[in-house]
């Protein structure tokens, strides 16, 4: 029966039956089960310690112990997914590694699996012994919840979030294991530690009507306080503080209100994200030297970002002006640097695609000069200077609708309007940067190109910050021309002043525009040098 089993695994996918051949073997299924059962053993002793005074009723003594399991039940809901989601992450990360200091992973590239079953294999397979644990751990979370007065199908909503949850995390687990040799053998320490601070900060921050409450959608834990409701209880931030989290709102609609509202928006969230990973990953797995995203598929990825930092965003305006707008203004800007930062790596080709590009381009000048605009929008090697620009318009256009319809006044309007354009143009300076330090000719160029950018972004606040340098000081207006220009602009520019920085940004990214499109003339003639004298010997 055994044998059945296994070939049909194989049958259906190779790369699982290869992960569960190699790690269910007896030993390691034994150590799985004893830490399962022994974690059970002291979480339960430890809520059992402490017993209900002698002199309480009856009816007390039962709500009291009602209350206990319901905690007990959350206690084990909380140690199941931390465990699951950063554990996970680092077997697959640590793997993933693994196979590529092996290299058979470019031998798994060139069999005839597809990408999804490779995929699928590995999230299956790899966890498959924490798996196991977890599954020992279903029937005591069971019977803590039943026993709390919780309803059935809210323990199963909190299974199906947490599946959902796993698959995102461990698709980006995989996806980063992919650039394992940038790291070393460290990079599955920073992966699993990346997911244990996300989920950390997902979970301690209250909702507070911001675009950061989009964070709390990716933490199963967003569901405890309606499992608690359910008991006809009070959630009491046991164990975590989520504040007033039933006035959450999704460009205006009462999301909070409903616990299933929460569960079908979190399903579609972690649906969404997993597909665009899944894209990159099918990218770099089977082309480890394209892009992440196809200029394409970047517009629609900024599209579905900028609809949930702007859902998150726009709120009921508690007066006729909301004096919430600025900092929530604020926040949706910085997310979108965190977005244009991951653009520019998911888009910027490297050296050898941008010289092929350019070689074809220059030898083939007159049969496709007309379609160049084309090229630099929808090619896969072709700079990414104006893709980034075509994604600063999708971002552009619903913050500019959002700045004339709130109802704030026309100062802060302008303000607003002002802070959005200086921090989209610093984006496009940023990209022109990274594309250019991607065209040198050293081997590191994209470990120049990241520390370049960060260089960028980071040393000029911290510098004006040394230096005592704030907004409304002298030379205040020198934060115009870092990534963060909005808090000088809503509280101390001038007219004149934004338009000068602006201007300034333009001749910036003017120059660097002309100095990439020289890089890229001079890559394409040698290119070409190179290749005709190649074919020189032949010919003779």
């Amino acid at each position: 029966m055994r044998l059945t089993w296994i070939d049909r695994i194989g049958e259906w996918n190779p790369q699982l039956l290869r992960e569960v051949k190699g790690r269910l073997k007896g030993r390691n299924v034994a150590i799985a089960l004893i830490i399962s059962l022994v974690g059970q053993f002291l979480l339960f002793f430890s809520w059992s310690g402490d017993h209900p005074r002698r002199h309480l009723s009856e009816l007390d003594i039962q709500l009291w112990w009602q209350d206990h399991y319901r905690d007990m039940f959350i206690s084990l809901s909380l140690v199941v997914f931390f465990a699951l989601l950063v554990i996970g992450s680092y077997m697959l990360i640590a793997n993933l590694g693994h196979e590529e200091r092996r290299g058979t992973l470019n031998f798994i590239r060139l069999s005839p699996q597809s990408t999804a079953q490779f995929w699928l294999g590995k999230l299956l397979g790899v966890p498959i012994l924490l798996y196991l644990a977890i599954a020992i751990a279903v029937p005591f979370h069971l019977w803590s919840g039943l026993s709390g007065k919780i309803p059935l199908a809210e323990i199963i909503s909190f299974w199906v979030i947490l599946i959902a949850s796993s698959g995102f995390f461990f698709s980006a687990a995989l996806l980063f294991g992919l650039f394992g040799s940038w790291f070393s053998g460290f990079q599955a320490w920073l992966g699993s530690g990346a997911v244990f601070t996300f989920l950390v900060m997902a979970n301690v921050k209250p909702i507070n009507n911001s675009s950061f409450d989009w964070l709390s959608l990716f933490s199963p834990s967003v569901l405890f306080p309606y499992i608690v409701d359910k008991t006809n209880s009070h959630y009491t931030g046991f164990p975590f503080n989520l504040g007033k989290i039933q006035a959450w709102q999704f460009f205006n609609l009462p999301l909070g209100m409903m616990g299933f509202s929460i569960v079908v928006l979190a399903l579609l969230n972690y649906g969404l994200w997993t597909y665009w990973i899944g894209q990159a990953f099918n990218r770099q797995f089977r082309n480890p030297g394209t892009t992440l995203l196809s200029k394409r598929h970047s517009y629609l990825f900024t599209a579905c970002w900028i609809t949930f930092t702007l859902g998150f965003a726009l709120q009921h305006p508690s007066s006729r002006y909301s004096p919430q707008f600025p900092d929530n203004f604020y926040i949706v800007l910085g997310l979108n640097l965190v977005l244009f930062l991951g653009l520019i790596a998911a888009l910027s080709p490297q050296r050898q695609a941008l010289q092929d590009w350019a070689r074809y381009r220059h030898q083939n000048r007159s049969t496709v000069k007309s379609s160049l605009m084309a090229d630099l929008l929808w090619g896969e090697k072709s700079p990414a200077l104006l893709a980034i620009a075509m994604n600063c318009m999708i971002v552009a256009l619903p913050l500019i609708g959002w700045i004339l319809l709130e109802s704030v006044d026309i100062d802060m309007k302008l303000q607003a309007f002002a802070s959005l354009i200086l921090s989209l143009s610093m984006m496009l300076i940023y990209s022109a940067i990274a594309q250019l330090m991607l065209l040198m000719k050293t081997p590191k160029r994209g470990i120049w190109a990241t520390g370049i950018l960060v260089a960028a972004i980071v040393l000029p606040p911290t510098l004006l910050s040394v230096l005592s340098i704030v907004p409304g000081t002298n030379w205040g207006g020198l934060w115009l021309f870092t990534a963060f220009p909005w808090d000088y602009v809503m509280r101390h520019a001038s007219v004149g002043l934004v338009l000068q920085a602006f201007l300034i940004q333009v001749i910036i990214l003017g120059g660097l525009n002309w100095q990439l499109r020289r890089q890229l003339r001079l890559a394409g003639e040698s290119a070409t040098k190179a290749l005709l004298a190649g074919r020189l010997p032949l010919s003779n």
